[in-house]
């Protein structure tokens, strides 16, 4: 997991590691306290690195979207 704030949110990228070597990757983004969204999985990627990467790009959007 990678936390970073954005914008005045804390966002979060996570990275769930697969049978198959592969990580499925995820974010959330959250306010003070509460979680205000949590992502479906987004993809699958070859590297934990990567996955959490992807999760925080998920997370960075949302805020984008909805500040």
């Amino acid at each position: 997991m990678a936390t970073e704030t954005y914008g005045g949110y804390t966002i979060r990228g996570f990275a769930k590691p697969m049978g198959d070597g592969s990580f499925e990757a995820s974010g959330a983004v959250e306010k003070g306290t509460q979680v205000l969204e949590t992502s479906d999985p987004i993809g699958f990627y070859p590297s934990f690195q990567r996955a959490v990467a992807e999760g925080l790009v998920w997370a960075r959007a949302w805020v984008d979207a909805h500040a």
